[in-house]
């Protein structure tokens, strides 16, 4: 029965050193909840193609990075992503990626993890309301990532990473932008690959509102 609670499996550690990195990740969310990782992969020395919809953020992490983020400035819902992507990926191909959309379609989701080459790894963040409990159903019951259903899972490759909570002595708090960075991190450098829960989802009583 998977732990739920912040664990090296569960809630990667964030100032762990990674074991492999990939030379040009995609980034949705880049100058949001996944600016760390924008920051950590390219003080690797990695590229990464950092999408978000502020291009003036873009271009500061850009400056910041010594170029090495390089900036698509787009909102992912709007038409011409798929040629977009490929354009960005033409020189040197995707070889991982890390997409928090958590506003995108099923088709806009797709479009995303298919700039990707199969054999390398994806990692779909998702929201804590994937984790809700059915209608009825007991509030404290475990819960982990195999009980979503197949759709929340765009390719059969992908790894999911759900962001759940963290609960301190004065009370639940969502998690801050490093720890879901380092989560979804680990994650993707995970050997053998597999889904994780960042901190808890039970009780769902105890979700910070």
């Amino acid at each position: 029965m998977p732990d739920t609670r912040d664990s090296p499996r569960t809630a990667p550690d964030a100032d762990a050193p990674p074991s492999r990195r990939p030379a040009h990740l995609l980034v949705v969310g880049a100058t949001g909840a996944l600016l760390p990782a924008v920051r950590a992969a390219t003080a690797l020395g990695d590229t990464v193609t950092a999408l978000a919809r502020t291009a003036t953020a873009l271009r500061d992490l850009e400056r910041r990075t010594g170029g090495r983020s390089r900036p698509l400035p787009r909102d992912y819902r709007a038409p011409g992503l798929r040629e977009d992507l490929a354009r960005a990926s033409r020189e040197i191909p995707f070889t991982g990626a890390l997409l928090y959309c958590p506003l995108a379609t099923p088709s806009t989701v797709r479009a995303l993890t298919a700039a990707v080459p199969p054999d390398r790894p994806v990692v779909l963040l998702l929201t804590s309301a994937h984790a809700a409990p059915d209608s009825g159903a007991a509030d404290g019951l475990p819960w982990s990532p195999a009980r979503l259903p197949p759709a929340a899972r765009p390719t059969p490759g992908c790894r999911l990473l759900v962001l759940g909570w963290r609960t301190e002595p004065d009370g639940a708090r969502w998690h801050t932008p490093e720890e879901i960075s380092g989560a979804a991190l680990r994650v993707l450098d995970a050997a053998p690959a597999g889904d994780a829960v960042l901190g808890c989802v039970r009780p769902w009583s105890s979700r910070p509102r």
